[in-house]
This record gives structure tokens, sequence and C-alpha cells, in this order.
């Protein structure tokens, strides 16, 4: 019997959880935060006002945790006796977005998924097991997906990479303690990171996958003037360690939102690798664009040799990006602050 594997790639935009407190309306959060600074001040006093402190606290149920490093804050005289910090609890995965965001994932169906922009994996964990579970109708205490992984990554915002599979991950390896010079400093080398895994296929092969989110076009000139030249120094890299594998019999996968259009110099080291080939090849031309409705490709399969006769089909997931004339959206998605991402999904099907 001949083996199905699907593998995709999707840019979630920002998968964020968020802090209660911005979910009630204005006012109830302005209120809120305003308790939330009258508790943090308190708790600096160098003597404690209890009876203060536990009405705030009573105000506020739900929606902070006192990180409490030494449990002391509500046995001692002050400030100088404790240590921790107000936090705000975070919410749920319930906004609209984020639930088109589950469905293009569940629609998808894929049996490995690389994601970008992911705040962190508890958050991905959170997100998974909620919405993800719900809208696949997954068998109870089945999950969707067994191995959700992710590492923390440079980007100082939080937007992660992070790959769900169905089958065995043996190893990850990540490239986040690189450094190059750029603009005459060291900086980290990926701007969020090429996050490694190598996922166990049926009869004992092998997949090894390299997860990417490049360096950004750079919106908001002239501050980096040259982020295609960070792009180009990261696709050289990611080029470096494809090379560790020999593509005519290894199965290699670079996935990921690399953002920029293959016919730009930055992805030159890929684009042009004689053991690569870009999946969205496959499709027609003037419908391989990824992003927003534009003609643009930025979300790749870079596939090696050794995957190529096996891949059977290639297709995107478009229905989670708002457009009103280049296609149907889904019905939940009705404008673009509702829509799942500005990226369509890459899918492609292989058999062996």
């Amino acid at each position: 019997m001949p083996t199905n594997l699907r593998i995709a790639t999707f840019n979630c935009e920002n998968l964020f959880s968020r802090p209660k407190i911005f979910n009630e309306d204005a006012a109830r959060s302005k209120e809120l935060l305003g308790f939330v600074a009258e508790l943090q001040e308190a708790l600096k006093n160098d003597v404690f006002d209890q009876l203060r402190i536990k009405s705030l606290k009573s105000k506020l149920r739900g929606f902070i945790t006192i990180n409490d490093v030494r449990g002391k804050h509500d046995k001692v005289a002050g400030a100088k006796e404790w240590f921790g910090w107000v936090e705000l609890v975070r919410s749920d995965h319930t906004d609209a977005s984020i639930e088109n965001t589950a469905r293009v994932i569940v629609d998808i169906n894929a049996d490995v998924i690389c994601l970008m922009e992911v705040e962190d994996r508890n958050a991905l964990q959170k997100f998974h097991d909620g919405l993800v579970n719900k809208f696949s109708n997954a068998p109870e205490g089945k999950p969707c997906y067994e191995y959700i992984l992710l590492v923390d990554g440079n980007d100082q915002r939080g937007i992660d990479v992070a790959v769900l599979s169905r089958l065995p991950i043996n190893w990850l390896r990540t490239h986040i303690h690189e450094r190059t010079l750029y603009e005459g400093a060291s900086v980290p080398l990926f701007s969020r990171d090429c996050l490694e895994a190598q996922v166990t296929l049926p009869k004992k092969k092998k997949l090894h996958l390299l997860i990417n989110h490049l360096k950004s076009q750079g919106y908001f000139p002239p501050t980096d003037k040259n982020s295609a030249r960070r792009r180009l120094g990261q696709a050289t890299r990611v080029a470096e360690l494809v090379d560790e594998h020999k593509l005519n019999k290894e199965f290699v996968i670079v996935a990921g939102d690399l953002n920029s259009d293959p016919s730009l110099p930055s992805l030159a080291p890929l684009v042009n690798h004689a053991g690569l080939f870009n999946v969205n090849l496959n499709l027609p031309d003037g419908q391989r664009g990824t992003y927003k409705t534009s003609k643009q490709q930025l979300d790749y399969l870079f596939i090696s040799t050794a995957l190529k006769p096996h891949l059977q089909a290639v297709q995107l997931e478009r229905r989670g990006v708002y457009t009103k004339t280049k296609w149907t959206p889904y019905p939940t998605v009705t404008s673009a602050r509702t829509q799942a991402s500005d990226h369509s999904a890459v899918v492609a099907d292989f058999q062996f």
C-alpha cells in the first residue's frame, strides 16, 4: 500500500494570547488597569497596608496573579521582606481571527505543519488543545497533533517558528545562537530562528525540516534600508545547512515565510540551489502568490531532489485571507480584522 504524506507551512500572523483585562469594554479595562497600578504601588511600600492589598486583589480576581517568589507578600510587614511582581492573566484564544486560524490548520489537515508568528509553546499548546481540537472533532483524549514543538527565537516581540506533527519528531536543532555583523554591530544571524526538526516517516524513513521566518522586507524605512542584505545572509546560511545533506538521497524541506519573492536576489541561494525545488512552481503562473491578494510569493516549501518524484499535488489554502473579489473566504472571514492571516498556507501532498 502506498503511504500518503501532507506537509504544509503557514504564517499565522501573530498567534498570541492577550491579557483578559483587554477583553472587557474600554471603561472597565481602564478601571481594572487603574487597580493594577494601585496594587503595584501598594506592594512597593516599606509598610504594607494589608487591608488595601486584600481589597485590590479582590477587585482584580481572575485578572491578575501575584508571582510571589517566597510566598510572603501577605505575611510580611513590607516590600523589603518579599520578592515578586503582579502579572496579568492571559485569556483563552477566543478572538474571531484566532478561530479562523484554527479553521485553516484543521482544513489543511497536514501530517506536519510548520508555523510562523507563534507567541510561545504554552500558547500554541493551549490554542491546539482548545480551538484546533474543537474544530477537528478529535476524539476525546486523542489530540489532533501529538507533537507540538517550539524554541523561543530571537525576535523581541515573541514571534517564533513552530511545528505541529502527527508523526514522531526525533530531535530539534536551533540556530538562535549564531551571530553576524550587521550595520557595524554583532547581531543574531536569524531574525527568529532556523529551527531544524527530524520527523520519522513510515517504514523508518526520515524527513528533515528547516523551518524559517526570514528578515522582513523593512516596512519602516529608513530604519532598516539593508533588510535585503540581512535576508540574503540568512538564506545563504540556510543553504549551507541544506548542504549538510545528500539531497539526491535524503528527504529535506526548507519551509516558512522567507519574506521575499523568488525573483529577488536575497533568496538566490535557495531559489538557484540545484538540489532544491520550489513546489509553488507546480501551480499555474499567476497563482503562486501567497501574501495578501498580490502575486508575491513569500511562503515556501523547497523540497530536495529525492522528494520531488514523490510530489503529487500542491495547493494554497487561501480561505483564511480576506478579499472581496479574488476568491471566497470562510463565511467567518468578514474583514481584514477577522481574517486568519494575510498569508495563504502552502500545502504539498506526497506519496511513497
